[in-house]
């Protein structure tokens, strides 16, 4: 009876200090050696959650509800992909340097459309940025040298018309306001010939954001956006365009600055872009089943409270 008093005491005395099998560890991974904590984990959740279509998939909007143990499952996911791809990186004596000057960029970028509304920040596309220039060192280590024949340019061209076909690249203000009359009111006021910079500073509170990005065809906003952008003449302004973030109805407003009309390039003149592009897939073939096999050796540990590593689908389960 007294050691099973004590048993029990002993059992009562890890529940309330939180060492259980069902509390939160401080450690939720270890991958090969480098630590990834609970509290990292919980740094993306948030992010997540904070986002409109965040809240609105937690509390079950649409009649459809995410369990918040697997968003974290996802969260500590991504963490290990990183970690492990770093840890590649160092084992195969691959350095890639981060450059401090694209900082600003990477935060101007999270501020456009989708972007922005999936909780991205310039931190974020800063490490995703890294992480693809690893893995493309890597890839260049095994596989050197890479031939392109002309049948493989003539099929990156006709499959590529985006790149090769006819371009422009526009320097354009993009404002997104908070609501239409807001919209109508900055449009007119830029239809006057206002800078766009001070038209949207003086608009105030009503500017959500206000941004002046170079936009191309084959830049990452959305397509309604760059059609918007094609159409648009240097000085003119297009009308409101609508997105529904949440509830919440957002208004666009696009104005050209300066923009400069491309011809389409021949396959000649496109062939050192093209070729790039070819060996880069080449490669990042070989890297793919590369890094799979990887995977399958690796020491990746992940406590039990978040579930369980598969290192076949690179993801915690």
């Amino acid at each position: 009876m007294r050691r099973a008093a004590a048993a029990g005491a002993v059992a009562l005395s890890l529940a309330l200090s939180g060492c259980g099998g069902d509390s939160e560890p401080s450690v939720a991974a270890n991958v090969e050696g480098t630590e990834i904590t609970s509290a990292q984990v919980n740094e993306l959740y948030d992010v997540f959650a904070r986002t409109d279509a965040g809240a609105e998939s937690l509390q079950g909007a649409g009649g459809v509800k995410v369990d918040p143990a697997q968003i974290r499952a996802t969260a500590l996911s991504y963490r290990i992909k990183i970690a492990f791809i770093e840890y590649l990186a160092q084992r195969e004596g691959v350095k890639v340097s981060d450059d401090a000057t694209k900082d600003d960029v990477y935060d101007e970028l999270a501020q456009i459309g989708s972007l922005k509304v999936s909780g991205y920040q310039g931190q974020d596309l800063k490490v995703a940025a890294r992480i693809e220039a690893i893995s493309k060192a890597i890839a260049a280590k095994l596989l050197p040298e890479v031939s392109v024949t002309k049948e493989e340019l003539q099929k990156a061209y006709d499959e590529r018309k985006d790149i090769v076909g006819k371009s422009f690249r526009a320097t354009t203000g993009i404002a997104f306001m908070d609501s239409e009359q807001s919209a109508l009111a900055l449009k007119k006021e830029l239809d006057k010939g206002t800078d766009f910079t001070r038209a949207s500073d003086a608009a105030g509170d009503v500017v959500l954001a206000a941004q002046t990005v170079d936009i191309n065809p084959i830049t990452p906003i959305q397509a309604d956006i760059i059609e918007a952008v094609r159409k648009l003449d240097p000085g003119k302004t297009s009308d409101p365009i609508r997105y529904d973030i949440g509830d919440v109805p957002v208004y666009a407003v696009l104005h050209q600055i300066k923009r400069k009309d491309l011809p389409a390039l021949t396959l000649e003149e496109a062939t050192p872009e093209l070729k790039k592009i070819v060996i880069d897939h080449k490669r990042f073939l070989v890297f793919d089943d590369w890094l799979k096999k990887q995977y399958l050796t690796a020491r990746i540990e992940v406590d039990k409270y978040y579930g369980k590593w598969n290192p076949t689908y690179q993801a915690v389960v």
